[in-house]
């Protein structure tokens, strides 16, 4: 029996240490149990079918808004410079008249007027030149040196008839651009330029006059054929008195279909004398076309005295 209680009591301390002394020696001296390694279940693996791709849409990035500018106080706006108002138009001013320009009249020198050639021009040679001048049917070569003066008769297409005077019967042709007669021409037209605005100006100044005498004079007492007699005019805006004037001769630059307005009649004292005046405005033609002009009938005792130009006061032929 005792045996077995010695054994009994060996399994109980055993058991003892084992279980109360042994795992805090283990855990001190990093002693590990040992566990039997339990046998894991295998695990059946299940083979997943590989995913679709998926399309991935674009992401949107918002920008986040600008930051809103700090708001200044407004500054005062300058004030733009305002355009000078024009002086206003004077009805009594002089406008001049506007003449066209030198290759318009002459058609870029295609055609020449006329008038230009009704007295021979002189112009001068820009190079020697042998001239076949003929007279009937006599023929003869001559020799223009440049520089040498010769005188133009008409034109030909884009060539002058010359002559080597101005008397001479002799006639030749010579090309427009060997001589300086452009340059003449265009002399010539400026000069009639400035006489025809001076005499407009004085036409002027005189229609200003007649209105100021006109008021100042005396009433028209009427009756009989003195001066007081007031022209009658027509429906049509023109006055029998004046057409009876130019049919009969009193005056031949004036024609009654060149003639492009009529005047109201105006009572005047001009040189001491009393007359009802008509100013008419019509063309006339000169070397270089036609040219608006400007005349008065001065009528007294029921007649047309004179025709003067209201520019210059000569008498209208």
């Amino acid at each position: 029996m005792k045996p077995l209680l010695v054994i009994a009591l060996a399994i109980a301390v055993g058991y003892v240490s084992y279980e109360y002394v042994y795992p805090p020696l283990a855990d001190a001296m990093k002693f590990t149990k040992h566990v039997p390694k339990k046998e894991e279940p295998k695990q059946e693996v299940v083979v997943a079918p590989a995913p679709k791709p998926v399309k991935k849409e674009p992401k949107i990035v918002m920008e986040a808004p600008a930051p809103k500018p700090e708001m200044k106080p407004e500054e005062p706006k300058p004030e733009m410079a305002k355009a000078p108002e024009p002086p206003p138009v004077d009805p009594n001013a002089f406008v001049a008249p506007v003449f066209p320009p030198v290759d318009e009249v002459t058609q870029n020198w295609a055609v020449v007027p006329k008038g230009f050639f009704s007295t021979p021009k002189q112009v001068t040679m820009k190079k020697d030149l042998e001239l076949k001048m003929q007279m009937g049917k006599a023929t003869a070569a001559t020799t223009f040196k440049s520089g040498t003066k010769i005188f133009v008769m008409g034109q030909e297409g884009t060539n002058l008839v010359v002559g080597a005077s101005a008397g001479s019967p002799m006639r030749g042709l010579v090309g427009m651009d060997d001589t300086d007669f452009k340059d003449v021409f265009t002399a010539a037209y400026e000069q009639v330029k400035v006489v025809q605005t001076e005499n407009a100006r004085k036409a002027h100044e005189y229609r200003l006059a007649s209105a100021e005498r006109a008021k100042n004079a005396p009433a028209s007492s009427g009756g009989g054929s003195s001066s007081n007699d007031k022209p009658t005019k027509d429906a049509d805006g023109t006055y029998p008195l004046l057409l009876a004037s130019m049919k009969s001769g009193e005056v031949t630059e004036i024609k009654p279909d060149n003639i492009k307005s009529w005047s109201d009649p105006a009572q005047e004292k001009i040189d001491g004398a009393e007359y009802w005046t008509v100013n008419v405005k019509y063309e006339t033609q000169t070397m270089f076309g036609k040219f608006e002009t400007e005349a008065q009938a001065r009528i007294k005792n029921g007649r047309v005295e004179k025709w003067v130009y209201t520019g210059s006061g000569e008498v209208v032929p």
